[in-house]
Formats: C-alpha cells, sequence, structure tokens
C-alpha cells in the first residue's frame, strides 16, 4: 500500500472551492459517511439539487478545502484534499439591552469531513481554527453556528460553544391525554380525539406564515431584553422560508429517487390554528417526522397545541414514520405530551460570537430548532 503523504501544518492552507471537479472530490469523500447505501451518481445528484436551492445559490453556499501550499487549484491533485467543510450565509438577529434588536449575518457550519487516510493529524482542528479566522474577516457576520456530532468538546476549544441540547421523541401511536382523559377512572387513559381542525401549511401560505414569525420573533426579542441583565446577549437565526423549502427539496429527492416511494408528493410542510403553528421535515431514512419549527401563541392553550401535534403525528403515519422528533421543546408542551426529555449527544448546537469580548454562557440561542440545521 502505498504511503500518505504528510503536511506540517505551516505547510497547508485554506482555501475556496471553485470547481465542480474539486467539489465533486469533496462529496466523493464524504459519502461514506453521509451516503454508504447510495452509488456515486445518486449522491451526487442529490447534492446538485441541494446545491442548486434559492437556499444556497448566489454564494451562500461555499465549500472550503484544507490543501497543501503547493495545491493548484487549476490542475488540482484531488487526492491531496486533505479536509472539507461547507458553509452557508444565513440572517440573524442579535440582541441586547445596550444595543436593541440589530439585523445580522451568520455563518453555519456543515459537512466537516476528513478522510480516512488523513485522520490523526490535527488536520481538521487546523481547518476549523482557519475557518474561524476567515469567518471572522467575513463583512457584517457576528455569529457563527454548527451542529457537533463529536461532542461538545473538539468544535467548543474552536470557537463554537454548546448550547442547549434537549429533544422529545412523539410515537405515532401515543394518545395526548386532555383533561377528561387524565380523569378517566379505572387505568383508561386512551384520551379523547382532539376535535380542532387545523389548517395545512403549503406552498401556498409558507413565505405569509414564516413572514409573520419573524416579526414574532422580533417581538419576543424585545420583551426578553427588556429584563435581561446588560451583559446578556441573544442570537437567533432568522426564519425564511428558503431553508424550509431546502429540506423538503431533501426529503422529496429521498422519496422520489431513492427510496422509490410510488407516492412521493410531499405537499404538507406543517399545519397552524390561529397564530399558532408547526412545520416539519420527513426524515426518511431515520423513521421520523422533524418538528423544525415549533410556536404555539401565548393565548391559545393545550387544545391547540394537541391539535398541532397531532397533525404531525397522523403526517408521520401517512408516511409509514413510526415517530414525531422535537429539538428543545417548552416544558409546557413536555408535561402536556407526558413525555421525557432527553439529552442528546449527537447534533450538539453550537455557537460563537464573532470578534467579541463577551462570555459564551452569556449569550443565549432563541428558538434553537431543527429549522437552523438546514
Amino acid at each position: 500500500m502505498t504511503a500518505v503523504a504528510s503536511f506540517a501544518h505551516e505547510d497547508i492552507r485554506l482555501i475556496r472551492a471553485h470547481s465542480p471537479d474539486i467539489i465533486q472530490q469533496t462529496w466523493t469523500n464524504n459519502r461514506v459517511e453521509w451516503g454508504p447505501s447510495l452509488d456515486e451518481e445518486t449522491y451526487y445528484a442529490r447534492e446538485r439539487i441541494l446545491a442548486s436551492q434559492e437556499f444556497t445559490r448566489d454564494n451562500k453556499l461555499q465549500v472550503w478545502i484544507l490543501v497543501p501550499k503547493t495545491f493548484d487549484s487549476t490542475k488540482p491533485q484531488l487526492d491531496l484534499i486533505l479536509s472539507a467543510v461547507e458553509t452557508f450565509e444565513r440572517s440573524g438577529i442579535l440582541a441586547s439591552k445596550d444595543q436593541g434588536l440589530k439585523d445580522v449575518l451568520s455563518i453555519s457550519v456543515a459537512s466537516v469531513f476528513t478522510p480516512a487516510h488523513y485522520r490523526g493529524r490535527g488536520y481538521a482542528s487546523l481547518m476549523m481554527k482557519l475557518l474561524w479566522r476567515e469567518i471572522s474577516n467575513m463583512k457584517g457576520v457576528s455569529f457563527s453556528f454548527l451542529y457537533s456530532d463529536v461532542g461538545p468538546t473538539f468544535y467548543g476549544r474552536l470557537g463554537w460553544t454548546p448550547k442547549r441540547s434537549e429533544e422529545i421523541i412523539i410515537p405515532t401511536a401515543h394518545t395526548i391525554q386532555n383533561s377528561s382523559s387524565a380523569a378517566a377512572t379505572d387505568g383508561d387513559t386512551s384520551g379523547e380525539h382532539n376535535s380542532m381542525t387545523v389548517e395545512k401549511v403549503t406552498d401556498s401560505n409558507l413565505s405569509e406564515l414564516i413572514a409573520a414569525d419573524a416579526e414574532q420573533v422580533r417581538t419576543l426579542l424585545k420583551a426578553q431584553i427588556e429584563t435581561a441583565s446588560p451583559s446578556k446577549m441573544f442570537a437567533v437565526v432568522t426564519p425564511e422560508p428558503t431553508c424550509v423549502l431546502w429540506l423538503h427539496a431533501r426529503a422529496r429527492f429521498a422519496a422520489q429517487h431513492i427510496l422509490k416511494l410510488e407516492q412521493y408528493q410531499i405537499t404538507e410542510w406543517g399545519a397552524k390554528q390561529g397564530k399558532s403553528f408547526v412545520l416539519w421535515f420527513h426524515d426518511l431514512f431515520k423513521d421520523q417526522l422533524f418538528i423544525i419549527r415549533w410556536y404555539l401563541d401565548p393565548i391559545e392553550g393545550d387544545e391547540t397545541a394537541r391539535a398541532l401535534i397531532e397533525a404531525a403525528q397522523t403526517e408521520a403515519r401517512k408516511w409509514k414514520l413510526s415517530k414525531v422528533v422535537m429539538w428543545n421543546p417548552d416544558q409546557s408542551l413536555v408535561d402536556l405530551l407526558q413525555l421525557e426529555i432527553k439529552y442528546r449527544d449527537s447534533a450538539i448546537p453550537s455557537l460563537g460570537l464573532v470578534n467579541s469580548t463577551l462570555e459564551p454562557d452569556n449569550v443565549e440561542w432563541v428558538h434553537n430548532e431543527k429549522y437552523s440545521w438546514c
């Protein structure tokens, strides 16, 4: 077996990848981790579709590669891509008592991957250090975030501090008790059917709903900074329809081209009742419907919450999914569902302010939900 070259860290650099051949090579490398059951052409097709969405077009998605300083992008030695990472440009808001609300840019980080034969040499750590430096020099960028699958420590020492990482798993067969069922006798806890009718969220009303949600986020932030200490900072990834559409493009490709389901038309993206709503994502490979965004208006109560969760359960059953998963739920919803909060050791949300001296513990990630993951 040919020995793999090793490079001193001072002889390595991080560069943007523009060439389709180089970008495709990063897909070839990471397919072993994120698409091992797919043939190369299917995997490439999925990545091309995802890269062509409004969410990722116009340089919102950038691919970075760690390479030797001698690497020539015009005549690249593709086997010398030591590690790679993707970044996405996202709209965000920072809020504090002193500064009020400020619209900013944020950078989400994804697809960190080092080929197996290059591991154990500190390349991934070096790449993330260099990437943090690049992000810090980007005009208008105020924070960055990612989701760690290697625990809280690795990225925590490189600028991205782990934040709340909880979830609940709602089986599709789980019955949500109402006040009548909770008082039932003889062990009858089957509950009663919720008769509230919810409105479907589809392509026709998604943008309007998310625009209203973005205003609701601002209202929440204004209320939070009024009672917060001056040293407290709140960060939020602004809700926008493009990230939801990206997630659904991913689900549709999986349904149609990978699983080859006869019924692959995913047309319902959530449910709403009054100002309250739930948005979801069909995670078909992991047998789950993911709640990506949840909002319950303060004046709407348990009946609305039940109706929205039951709508998600119904959608999951339609696709033969066994569970509904939700990140970082409110305690009131957990109590209503009578389920246990679990701490997860993967997809750990991690966030860091750029060019800031504020202590990480004084930064709160608002609406730390799945919609930011895309």
